[in-house]
């Protein structure tokens, strides 16, 4: 098979964005494979917000202090590679066929036993992650969590050190419905005599956390009680912060936005000291090169975000006057129709003078009229264009200082396909949404 036809096999064979939940199934999984997941020293990482950040922070960290590192993620933006990276880079197309081939004969030994024992697309995908991480024979890897963290199947790994960032309401259908239960999940990564590094989060919801942290021997290290950061300057693409942990490392320049990254850069060199010395040097080297595509992110004089859900919104409001204080500003706007509209338009809407409405690429998205109107009670200016290329063509042409694109990651993802490729390739015609 090639990258594409191991596409539609992955999507259509394998459903995304169908969950299930235990670890049966990739237990079973990876025995067949000969445990590929062993022998590698993994940071762990879960949390409501934040754990793509650290995740990335810790694979820099890890890389620039001179280690081979392997990462994993999800969801992907734009492609599927973005899910598995190597020394900082995603892997080839090549790559992540000779993987998902791999796998593919183990998974169909597994399909024959029933439905529940077959793997899912994100089991799948995280079988594939350890066995490149094998194959590329690295001294470390950063795991972030899919969903929760006590059923997630990359919870089959023995970490170095855990991480959990935030608790907040999120996945209640799963996970519970209180932050008290949420923690309990995301308290799950926690094993038994391996330090776990905590972020700011509820007393209630951190008084679990230590509960499970004490049965289970695992020394806590608490963000503003263990570890500290404190910002010294935000300007777009170079924020400068001060980190006093066991060493002290000042003016780090950090590329990735926003004063929410203050917790992220802090639980990341956090858990990387509590394995290895910083080095000062290798510290600023890794935070100035960390990325994360289309975390508000300039492509091509349009800048990226996602505002999916009313906490997003409320930071990205919060970016748009730390760093574009008195521009004027446009933004292409789309969400899915399962989330929160009004809450997320109350927000953000009153900070553009224009806002062009328009279609997410995904099945979740049919009531753009609906977004329209919405959209309407909180902007003086707003344009109902359907065809997103088209929507961006427009706001290239709007007169303003500053140009966003913003709300659903389907959207902000096709949108920096099309930006960086100008067209939509050929694997996110496949995949659909």
């Amino acid at each position: 098979m090639n990258f594409p036809e191991i596409l539609k096999y992955l999507y259509f064979t394998r459903p995304y964005n169908t969950m299930k939940l235990g670890l049966f199934r990739i237990e079973g999984l990876l025995s067949r494979m000969g445990n590929p997941h062993s022998g590698v020293k993994y940071f762990h990482i879960t949390g409501s917000n934040g754990k793509g950040s650290v995740t990335t922070f810790l694979e820099y960290l890890t890389y620039h202090h001179g280690y081979s590192v392997t990462g994993f993620y999800s969801p992907h933006l734009s492609t599927v590679l973005e899910r598995f990276h190597y020394n900082t880079e995603n892997i080839s197309e090549s790559e992540f066929v000779e993987a998902a081939m791999e796998v593919k004969q183990f998974a169909e030994e597994m399909d024959k036993f029933g439905e529940e024992f077959s793997p899912s697309f994100f089991e799948y995908m995280t079988a594939m992650y350890f066995y490149i991480t094998k194959m590329k024979k690295v001294e470390y890897g950063s795991v972030e969590v899919g969903l929760g963290g006590r059923f997630d199947s990359t919870n089959i790994l023995l970490p170095e050190v855990s991480v959990i960032c935030t608790i907040s309401l999120e996945h209640t259908n799963v996970l519970g419905n209180t932050v008290e239960e949420i923690a309990f999940e995301k308290a799950g990564i926690i094993k038994e005599g391996r330090p776990v590094v905590v972020g700011a989060m509820p007393q209630s919801a951190l008084e679990v956390i230590k509960q499970i942290a004490k049965e289970r021997n695992a020394k806590i290290y608490e963000f503003g009680k263990d570890f500290n950061v404190e910002p010294v300057s935000y300007s777009f693409n170079e924020n400068v912060y001060n980190y006093f942990g066991e060493s002290t490392v000042k003016n780090i320049k950090v590329k990735l936005n926003g004063t929410h990254q203050l917790y992220n850069i802090g639980l990341a060199l956090k858990a990387f000291e509590l394995t290895n010395k910083l080095n000062e040097d290798n510290v600023r080297s890794a935070f100035e090169n960390a990325f994360i595509p289309g975390r508000f992110e300039m492509v091509n004089g349009i800048i990226l975000d996602g505002s999916h859900n009313p906490q997003a919104a409320e930071k990205f409001a919060e970016n748009l006057e730390l760093y574009f204080p008195g521009k004027k500003r446009a933004a292409v706007f789309g969400i899915v129709d399962d989330k929160d509209k009004d809450s997320v338009l109350k927000v953000i809407a009153p900070k553009f003078d224009t806002i062009i409405v328009t279609r997410p690429p995904s099945k979740r998205a049919t009531k753009i009229e609906e977004t329209y109107e919405i959209a309407k009670r909180y902007c003086n200016n707003v344009l109902l264009e359907p065809d997103f290329i088209e929507a961006i063509n427009i706001l290239k042409n709007t007169d303003c200082d500053v140009r966003f694109a913003t709300g659903s990651f389907y959207l902000v993802g096709y949108v920096r396909n099309y930006l960086v490729n100008g067209e939509i390739s050929e694997e996110l015609r496949i995949g659909g949404a």
